[in-house]
């Protein structure tokens, strides 16, 4: 298949794919531009937490038909732009020299997997920073990419 050279492609890459990426995943499929493919993994794949659909529920994003997913679940060879929590991107060999790498902090609440996920006023706020993310994001970078 080839592809349009408008075509913007994204991967949100974490450690889990279970919190972080999840959220940016799906709040990107509901902000994303026309032409844009939405994608998230982890370094190794593990279990969304109750809090983090619940949290996306209440701002009118269902995450009903995401799952955990591994870098081999994804395109990557058709990926433009990496957004890596953390330092995720380093752990990764097989990501391409020509693809961008932008790096989002993770907060403290995140960096221990089994706390963060699960305590609701964190998810919460994490969830609302990877929003107001997603959306400068798009509105800088897809607009400057030729």
């Amino acid at each position: 298949m080839r592809r349009e050279i408008h075509d913007r492609n994204i991967l949100f890459l974490c450690e889990d794919n279970a919190q972080l990426s999840q959220m940016a995943e799906a709040a990107a499929k509901h902000l994303s531009p026309p032409k844009t493919r939405i994608f998230s993994a982890g370094v190794k794949p593990g279990r969304i937490p109750v809090a983090v659909v619940r949290a996306m529920n209440e701002i009118g994003i269902r995450m009903a038909d995401q799952k955990s997913k591994g870098l081999a679940d994804v395109p990557v060879n058709e990926i433009d732009l990496v957004v890596s929590f953390g330092e995720a991107h380093k752990q990764c060999a097989n990501l391409l020299g020509r693809i961008k790498i932008k790096n989002w902090p993770v907060a403290k609440e995140f960096t221990n997997k089994q706390s963060g996920g699960e305590n609701l006023d964190a998810v919460r706020q994490e969830r609302d920073d990877i929003e107001k993310r997603v959306f400068a994001l798009f509105m800088d970078y897809w607009r400057n990419v030729s």
